[in-house]
């Protein structure tokens, strides 16, 4: 595999691992994704926190891959985390297709009279 290929597939877990732990935290505190701080849901907050938490810790930058380099290395982090963010939500919604999905195909087998295998 190339580094690029190797990227996309670190760049979509780290999302869905960032996605997944979001989700956690607004499930065990469900009054969370009503909430703003500073005019930013506190959802996207938490992500794009998480992200570059993720991204400076472990000095992930994307833009290095392609040998574009920053004056201030904190630069190419952040932008990466914006990045992560936004795989982030693309893979929330890619989850939330595939639950609605299985949940029509159960429907459609109990209307049919079929059993419904558990995935």
């Amino acid at each position: 595999m190339s580094v690029r290929s190797d990227l996309v597939i670190l760049w979509s877990f780290l999302s869905f691992a960032v996605e997944r732990f979001v989700e956690m935290i607004v499930n065990i505190v469900p009054d969370i994704h009503r909430k703003r701080l500073l005019g930013i849901e506190v959802p996207l907050l938490l992500t794009l926190l998480l992200s570059l938490a993720i991204a400076a810790g472990t000095a992930l930058d994307f833009f290095q891959v392609f040998n574009i380099g920053f004056r201030w290395p904190f630069i190419g982090y952040m932008l990466t985390a914006l990045v992560m963010t936004g795989g982030s939500n693309l893979i929330h919604d890619l989850v939330g297709w595939v639950r609605i999905e299985k949940e029509a195909r159960q429907i459609r087998a109990r209307r049919m009279g079929k059993k419904v295998e558990a995935d």
